[in-house]
């Protein structure tokens, strides 16, 4: 009976510490997560006063106005949705990944080749 009772109390220790242990790494994990937050946050606002120095650039310039009005709102959309958690509705859409030639090739691959017949 003492041996059933000193395992069970085992059991329940190797619970508890198993818990603390996973609430620990939890709390570290959304330390890691704010902090990388935060460094996304603070890129994404530099990354907008760079755009509004292109804007005032291509304004004094006179060209390249459309571009540099371009990626201020992409920049301006970042932050915004870096902060509130949602992207506006004007944002532009995210890019489209860009096909490597590899990816081609298995593209053109997989087609019959009719010429064979």
């Amino acid at each position: 009976m003492f041996a059933a009772a000193l395992r069970e109390t085992e059991v329940r220790d190797q619970a508890q510490r198993e818990k603390e242990r996973q609430q620990r790494e939890d709390k570290e994990r959304r330390a890691a997560d704010a902090q990388a937050h935060e460094r996304s946050l603070a890129d994404a606002k530099r990354e907008l006063d760079r755009a509004i120095v292109a804007v005032r650039d291509a304004k004094a310039n006179g060209r390249g106005r459309a571009e540099a009005d371009a990626r201020w709102k992409a920049a301006k959309a970042r932050v915004i949705e870096l902060e509130t958690g949602t992207a506006p509705a004007w944002a532009p859409p995210p890019p489209e990944p860009e096909v490597t030639e590899p990816e081609v090739a298995a593209e053109t691959d997989a087609e019959p080749d009719e010429s064979a017949d």
